[in-house]
């Protein structure tokens, strides 16, 4: 994805956090996009909702922060089909649509068959995208979500659950388009899997011009 980019990273694995909010923002000088990748990933049993929202939530409310004090033009979130409930125990409505209510607005409590942590990964995603709306909706930045299926963590790896997985390379795809993309987007959010009959890709394959291989 660095090709044709000069690539500035910042890294948990060197020491730097998201949290460190002068540190984060000292880092983002002179970029034009911010790409937010950092995150808890997953339902994690030995991480309850406080880790989810220090890092999934206060941390994309630092980074959106500093990415508006640096002036930098958008912010592509890495986000989760974990926003419309595509966890364990967790139902979602198919198929997969941008539109569709978060789960806290259709879901009842007797549905739930879950882990308090994939709960708690769930609504961090929701919280942290309506973190980022409230900046691009009032064009203070553009911000591009991607709704991230199920994706492993090596090129050749696989996750998947009810059907819906992610290749590696589409969501480099996804990522690529994102950043270079033409259009204006004031919080605009994109579903991306690979294909399945329980996601509709549309908007995506309009808007990007993502095409799944």
């Amino acid at each position: 994805m660095s090709e044709g980019h000069e690539v500035v990273t910042y890294d948990l694995e060197k020491g730097q956090d998201i949290l460190d909010y002068e540190s984060l923002k000292k880092t983002m000088a002179g970029c034009d996009v911010v790409v937010h990748l950092a995150a808890i990933r997953g339902p994690d049993e030995a991480k309850t909702f406080a880790d989810y929202f220090k890092v999934n939530c206060q941390g994309t409310f630092n980074v959106a922060q500093a990415a508006i004090e640096s002036r930098i033009k958008r912010i592509v979130y890495s986000s989760s089909t974990g926003y419309y409930g595509l966890e364990r125990g967790v139902p979602y409505i198919k198929p997969i649509k941008e539109p569709h209510p978060v789960i806290t607005q259709h879901l009842k409590t007797e549905q739930l068959d879950c882990r308090d942590c994939d709960i708690a990964y769930s609504t961090s995603k929701v919280i942290a995208e309506q973190i980022l709306a409230n900046y691009g909706l009032t064009k203070k930045i553009e911000v591009a979500i991607l709704r991230l299926g199920p994706i492993g963590s090596k090129r050749k790896e696989s996750w998947g659950v009810d059907g819906i997985t992610l290749k590696i390379d589409n969501a480099l795809q996804a990522l690529e388009k994102s950043i270079t993309a033409d259009n204006e987007m004031w919080y605009e959010a994109f579903t991306i899997t690979n294909n399945s009959e329980n996601v509709d890709l549309s908007k995506a394959e309009e808007f990007l011009g993502f095409s799944p291989a």
